[in-house]
C-alpha cells in the first residue's frame, strides 16, 4: 500500500474520497487522461514495447480501480501505480491499513503523474514487465470492482463485534420476554419503556407514546447522512396469550437454552423488536450512518387489529412518520427447505373480514327445550359454513409466487406450478394441492371459527349464542360482497351476521429497489438463495402505511425451519441466538446497501 507525501507538510493519511459519482464503468474503458497528459503528443513516457494509447489507457484504468476501490471500501488497492508528483517521495507502507490523502488522489496531482517516467520504487524497473501480465492483473481486479459496483452490497463494519451484538440482543430479548404483553389486556408501555432505555443509553432520540393507559408505542429515530427518504423498522410489542400448560419451558421466563430463547414473542414479534432495535444502535456506534434516516417503531395491539397501536399511530401522531418511503416489518423471512434457502419477502397479504354471527331464541330451563333455540340455530349455521366451498380464485401475485418455485422442484410438480391455473382445473391435483393448508389458503377465501359463546350454566338455555369467525380474504375481493354472500349461505334471518373487523387489501411493487437490496443481500451473504415476493395469508400492521403511501414488505432476515415455524402462536416458541446475531447484521447490511437517494 502506498502513502503519497509531498516534500511540505504531510497530509493526513485518513482522507478518503467521499464517493464514486463521477467515476462510471465506462471509465474503465476509456483513456480519459490522454488528452490531459498529452501522451499521444509525445510527452509520456511508455514502456519501449507498447504505444502511448496503451500506455494511457492502463494507467488510466489502474487509477480509476484505486479510485473506485477506495470509495467503495475504504482502502486503497495493491494496484495502485507507484507514481507520484513532481517532487513528492514515495513511501511504501507495508501491513498498513490506512486511506491515502485526498490530495494524493486529485486530478492536478493525476494530470502530472504521467509527465513522469513511472518506476517501481523497491526495484527500480518498470512498474508493468509486460503487456500480458498486466492485463491479467488489470482484467482481475476490474472484474471484481465491476461486480462490487453492480451489486453495490456494502460490507459490514469489520470494527462491529457481531458475536457480541448478538448476545446483547439475547439478553434484551430475555428481558423483553420476562414484561408480559399479552393480549388483551396488552400493557405494553412497560416493554417499550425498556425499549426507550436502550435507545436512550446509546443517545438516540425517543419517545414512547400511550394510545390509552398502559398502551405503550415506541418510536426512535436514527438520522441518515444522504437525501433518500426515511426507512421505517415496525414490530410490535404485544403477543397472543400462552398456556403454560402446553410449554416444556415457562412461556414468559425468556429462557435460554441450547443456544436458543424461549418465550411467547421470541419470533412474533419480541425478537424482530430487539434485532431492529440492535441494528439501529449498531449503526450508531459505528459511526457510519445510512443513507437515510431510520425510524423505529414498536407498537401496541398488533395481534388484535392494531387500532390502539399502528392505527393510532398513524391517525393521532402522523408527523413521526414524515415522508418515509419504505417500511420494513414482518410477514416472511428465510426458509430452509431441504437444506436450502429460500428468502420470501411479503409484498400483499390477505386482508381480514372478522364476523360474529349472533344467533337468537327463547331462553328457558334446559329440561324443557323449545323446537330451536339459539343454540341449535348457531350449529344450524356453522354447520351450513363447514359446508360451503369458496371458490377458487388465482390472483397474479400468488401464480408469480408459486411459479418462481418451480424451478425447485421437479416434475411433474415444476410443471404445474409453472402453469397453475391449468393444473388447477384438474380435480386431483387441487385435492392434493390444497390438502397444504398455506397452499389452500393462497387461492382461496377461508372461513374459520374460533369463538363460541352461549349459556353459563349448564341447565339454562341462553336466548343469544354467538360465534366469531376469523375470514381472510384474497387481494381484491370486496369484503361487502362476501358478508352478502355469507349471510346467503347461512339462509336465516334469526341469525345475525356482524362485521368486528375489516379493510381492503394492499400490495407493494415487488420489483421496487428494496427488493433488489434483498437480493443483493442474498447474493453477499446467503450464498446467491433466491427472493421470491410472496403474499401472506395472515396480515399485519402494514396495511396502515401502505394506506400512508409508504411502500411497505414483509421479511425477517431469520432463517427458520418448518419446526420453527410452527412455534408461532404455539407453544415452546423460540428462536436460536444465532438467528438474532445474523438478524442484527443482515439488517445493518441491507441499510446500507439500499440506495441513499432517489434515481434521477
Amino acid at each position: 500500500m502506498l502513502h503519497v507525501s509531498g516534500t511540505g507538510t504531510r497530509p493526513a493519511p485518513e482522507s478518503r474520497l467521499d464517493s464514486v459519482d463521477r467515476l462510471s464503468v465506462e471509465n474503465l474503458w476509456t483513456p480519459r487522461w490522454c488528452a490531459r497528459c498529452g501522451a499521444n503528443g509525445g510527452r509520456g513516457y511508455p514502456p519501449r514495447q507498447w504505444s502511448a494509447p496503451m500506455w494511457c489507457y492502463l494507467t488510466n484504468l489502474r487509477i480509476s480501480l484505486t479510485k473506485i476501490a477506495v470509495a467503495l471500501f475504504g482502502t486503497r488497492s495493491h494496484y495502485a501505480p507507484p507514481h507520484v508528483a513532481h517532487g513528492a517521495k514515495v513511501r511504501v507502507l507495508r501491513g498498513v491499513n490506512k486511506c491515502p490523502p485526498r490530495e494524493a488522489m486529485s486530478d492536478a496531482v493525476l494530470r502530472r503523474v504521467l509527465r513522469k517516467k513511472p518506476r517501481d520504487t523497491r526495484s527500480g524497473e518498470p512498474w508493468v514487465r509486460g503487456n500480458a501480465a498486466a492485463m491479467r492483473q488489470l482484467s482481475l481486479t476490474a472484474a471484481l470492482l465491476a461486480v462490487a459496483l453492480v451489486l453495490r452490497v456494502e460490507p459490514a463494519r469489520a470494527d462491529l463485534d457481531w458475536h457480541a451484538l448478538g448476545e446483547e440482543a439475547a439478553t434484551l430479548l430475555s428481558d423483553l420476554i420476562r414484561v408480559d404483553t399479552t393480549n388483551p389486556p396488552g400493557g405494553e408501555t412497560a416493554a417499550a419503556n425498556l425499549l426507550a432505555r436502550k435507545f436512550r443509553a446509546e443517545g438516540i432520540e425517543t419517545e414512547v407514546m400511550e394510545s390509552a393507559p398502559g398502551r405503550g408505542n415506541l418510536y426512535a429515530r436514527l438520522p441518515g447522512q444522504g437525501g433518500a427518504r426515511p426507512l421505517i423498522l415496525l414490530s410490535h410489542l404485544d403477543v397472543v396469550p400462552a398456556d403454560p400448560r402446553d410449554w416444556r419451558i415457562a412461556p414468559f421466563g425468556g429462557i435460554r437454552e441450547r443456544g436458543h430463547i424461549y418465550g411467547r414473542g421470541a419470533l412474533d414479534a419480541k425478537g424482530l423488536s430487539v434485532i431492529q432495535a440492535m441494528a439501529v444502535i449498531a449503526l450508531k456506534r459505528s459511526h457510519r450512518p445510512p443513507g437515510r434516516d431510520v425510524i423505529v417503531l414498536a407498537t401496541a395491539d398488533e395481534e388484535t387489529g392494531g387500532a390502539a397501536g399502528a392505527g393510532w399511530l398513524v391517525h393521532h401522531r402522523r408527523e413521526l412518520l414524515g415522508n418515509a418511503e419504505y417500511l420494513l416489518t414482518e410477514g416472511d423471512h428465510i426458509h430452509l427447505r431441504g437444506g436450502r434457502k429460500i428468502v420470501q419477502v411479503s409484498v400483499a397479504e390477505k386482508t381480514p373480514c372478522w364476523v360474529k354471527l349472533v344467533a337468537h331464541g327463547e331462553s328457558g330451563h334446559g329440561s324443557t327445550p323449545p323446537r330451536f333455540t339459539a343454540v341449535t340455530r348457531l350449529i344450524r349455521a356453522l354447520n351450513k359454513i363447514r359446508r360451503y366451498r369458496t371458490p377458487i380464485s388465482l390472483v397474479p401475485a400468488v401464480e408469480s409466487y408459486f411459479a418462481a418455485f418451480a424451478p425447485l422442484e421437479k416434475e411433474p410438480l415444476r410443471g404445474a406450478l409453472t402453469h397453475l391455473h391449468d393444473a388447477l382445473e384438474e380435480p386431483q391435483f387441487l385435492a392434493d394441492f390444497t390438502r397444504n393448508p398455506r397452499q389452500n389458503a393462497l387461492i382461496r377465501d377461508t372461513i374459520t371459527p374460533t369463538v363460541l359463546q352461549g349459556s353459563s350454566k349448564t341447565n339454562v338455555i341462553p336466548a343469544e349464542a354467538s360465534a366469531q369467525l376469523d375470514c381472510r380474504l384474497l387481494p381484491g375481493e370486496d369484503p361487502a360482497a362476501f358478508i352478502a354472500q355469507l349471510r346467503s349461505v347461512i339462509g336465516d334471518d334469526a341469525v345475525a351476521v356482524e362485521t368486528l373487523l375489516s379493510f381492503p387489501a394492499s400490495s407493494s411493487d415487488p420489483s421496487s429497489p428494496l427488493i433488489t437490496a434483498v437480493r443483493q443481500l442474498a447474493a453477499a451473504d446467503l450464498g446467491g438463495a433466491p427472493v421470491v415476493p410472496s403474499v401472506i395469508p395472515g396480515f399485519t400492521d402494514s396495511h396502515y402505511f401502505r394506506e400512508q403511501g409508504v411502500a411497505s414488505y414483509g421479511f425477517i432476515p431469520f432463517v427458520l425451519t418448518e419446526e420453527e415455524e410452527k412455534t408461532v402462536h404455539g407453544s415452546n416458541e423460540r428462536v436460536s441466538i444465532q438467528n438474532l446475531e445474523n438478524g442484527v447484521r443482515r439488517l445493518v447490511m441491507l441499510l446500507h446497501t439500499l440506495p441513499s437517494a432517489a434515481p434521477r
